[in-house]
């Protein structure tokens, strides 16, 4: 039962193009596609005990509530997300809500949860969710029976007042442990431009909002503690943040924004108890930050049917960026991140991959037999991973994915026919962009792009992630350095998808030793380049199943080499696709497509699963410069 409630082709560079100079990491403007956030004074828009939001009544198991939450006042119309603080009280048995964008007639519930709750308890936790095309969204009771509230704290658009984020590794701002505890209606502000010890923690002066991971630790009493801007004159909020029983450790995700004199307001309700207050990122009012792209929400790990629980002081990477939906591109993603049936007290932490430190800081505690779920903004570490780490015991741990932060504006690609000569190692270069993908090759494999280097580095300088693009074909016998290593392979007569295979292989060994790391020190996103026939020659076999095999044999070596791996070629919908013509109806659909040809400046309008030639998600669109009007090729992220 459900409740409405209503309130890449390559630019040949030309002799006349000027020598141009790189431009520092700037931010672009926004995109479209690409949207900010609205913070907002924490609102409540769903309360089934009292029937605000037009909801009233316990939600029984399997029951769901439709929320509208675009209705043109609090929330516009060209929302794409809203942050929702969630709420499940008086359960009548353990139980899980999922939080969605409210789907068309019959389509599957989610394999998700945002809020997990005991029976008997109170639990609240922060949602970021995709807005449906009707502007709503679906909250589901897994089982029982319980109330359910919603109070917003801000949403996404691709339009209006401009906030993007900037994500940051953790650092405390606030533990009231190392002075006195809270006590009974005790409000306690915070400068967020500063962390425990007096040093800087970077927020900006004229920073927006901020997101805090905020902890209650050991209340004396059943209480609940809210977080809003502080403000002078302002009266106290009547929704919470964090609800938290008597002894107990309860972390929530807070995304606030920021008062007066850089300060947010912490108040708790009853007895005394201690706060912790941990810094995720903060919100900036213009485009110098990332932008958010909202996702339907995915589960990317369960460690109970996967492998085996995580152990003391174990670590668990979840590779987010580079793979399905998510481009390599991406600094932070917005995850749900749930320990389940651990064996001991512990904390579980969230943090880029690297070599550095184990953060000082947790996102999750919890103790024996129990289950914690919490939002967490990770910023994206090194190979497009993230690191889960668990301190005691063992724990399942279990991952949603909700959407992703990137940098505003789009990218370039370049290769050799930009440098500034034949056999020259300097380069032309665009000025400005989101980020790059450089050509490892001269247009077939085995010729280096002499000036790739420099591109390189130019591309290590702007505010997205640099990929490396690969020249791939399966070219037959020919008096040129591919047609060599084919022939030595294959020999002259004809080929066997062995040969081919073999073939694939030779191009990714060529690449492995020529590729270089990410300001990171990790591997860059490959994209391989699947396109032609060209005018000049046989890059391809007619047989599909032989240029399969060469594709497959470059990309597996690739990958067990670590590399995240793309593919490259003509958009789906094209009368003349290069991908059928040379692969055939060979489907990939969990590798990530990067789509050419445009027949709209606007790269934007390619990212739909029609123009997918694989089946795989298009995570990127290039717009080559006969269209755009550019000088260089402009991409997309999705």
């Amino acid at each position: 039962m459900k409740r409405l409630v209503l309130p890449l082709v390559l630019v040949l560079a030309t002799a006349g193009l000027p020598l141009l100079v790189a431009s520092p990491a700037t931010a672009a403007p926004l995109t479209t596609g690409q949207s900010v956030f609205v913070p907002v004074d924490p609102v409540r828009l769903l309360d089934t005990r009292t029937g605000a939001g037009g909801s009233l009544g316990l939600v029984g198991p399997g029951e769901t509530v439709d929320l509208q939450v675009v209705d043109g006042a609090q929330v516009p119309a060209g929302a794409t997300a809203v942050l929702l603080n969630v709420t499940a009280t008086q359960p009548s048995a353990a139980t899980d809500v999922r939080v969605y964008p409210t789907p068309a007639s019959g389509e599957a519930v989610p394999t998700i949860s945002n809020v997990n709750v005991p029976a008997g308890g109170t639990v609240a936790g922060l949602v970021t969710v995709k807005v449906s095309s009707t502007g709503r969204v679906r909250l589901r009771n897994q089982a029982g029976q319980a109330h359910l509230l919603a109070d917003l704290s801000g949403y996404t658009t691709t339009s209006g007042t401009r906030s993007t984020y900037v994500p940051q590794d953790p650092v405390r701002l606030l533990d009231t442990r190392d002075a006195a505890p809270l006590g009974p209606g005790e409000v306690r502000p915070l400068d967020v431009r500063f962390r425990r010890d007096g040093s800087s923690s970077g927020v900006p002066a004229g920073a927006t909002a901020v997101a805090l991971n905020v902890t209650a630790v050991g209340p004396t009493e059943s209480t609940d503690v809210r977080v809003y801007p502080t403000r002078a004159g302002r009266p106290l909020p009547t929704v919470s943040n964090l609800n938290a029983q008597r002894g107990q450790t309860v972390p929530n995700l807070v995304v606030v924004a920021v008062g007066e004199l850089s300060q947010v307001s912490l108040r708790n309700a009853a007895g005394s108890t201690h706060l912790l207050a941990d810094l995720a990122g903060w919100y900036t009012g213009n485009d110098a930050g990332m932008a958010y792209h909202p996702l339907e929400p995915v589960r990317l790990v369960d460690t109970r049917g996967t492998s085996s629980p995580v152990g003391p002081a174990g670590t668990l990477d979840v590779q987010v960026a580079g793979v399905r939906l998510v481009p390599s591109q991406a600094t932070a993603v917005v995850l749900n991140v749930t320990a389940v049936a651990p064996t001991g007290a512990t904390d579980v932490r969230v943090y880029p991959t690297s070599s550095g430190p184990v953060p000082m800081v947790s996102n999750l505690n919890v103790v024996p037999g129990q289950t914690v779920a919490n939002a967490v903004v990770a910023p994206i570490g090194r190979d497009g991973a993230v690191r889960l780490r668990n301190a005691q015991g063992s724990v399942h741990l279990v991952v949603d994915l909700a959407g992703w932060w990137g940098p505003t504006g789009d990218g370039r690609d370049i290769s050799w026919p930009q440098c500034t000569a034949a056999g020259s190692t300097t380069s032309r270069l665009p000025t400005g962009g989101a980020f790059a993908v450089i050509g490892l090759t001269r247009r077939m494999p085995f010729i280096a792009n002499e000036c790739f280097a420099a591109q390189w580095a130019w591309a290590s300088t702007l505010p997205g992630e640099p990929a490396v693009y690969l020249n791939l074909n399966a070219p037959g016998p020919r008096p040129t350095p591919d047609g060599q290593v084919w022939a030595e392979l294959c020999g002259s007569g004809p080929a066997t998808t062995s040969c081919a295979t073999a073939y694939g292989v030779r191009v990714a060994e060529y690449a492995l030793p020529r590729l270089p790391n990410t300001a990171s020190g990790g591997r860059p996103m490959l994209w391989m380049d699947v396109e032609g026939p060209y005018a000049n020659g046989p890059y391809w076999q007619a047989d599909s199943t032989l240029n399969r095999a060469s594709l497959n044999g470059a990309v597996d070596t690739l990958r067990r080499a670590g590399y995240r791996v793309g593919i490259y070629s003509d958009r789906g919908t094209s009368a003349d696709n290069d991908w059928r013509n040379i692969m055939g109806d060979y489907r990939l659909r969990e590798t990530q497509n990067w789509v050419f040809t445009s027949p709209s400046p606007d790269g934007a309008a390619l990212c739909t699963p029609a123009n997918s030639f694989s089946g795989g998600p298009v995570v990127m669109a290039q717009v080559q410069p006969a269209v755009s009007g550019q000088v260089y090729d402009v991409n997309h992220l999705c």
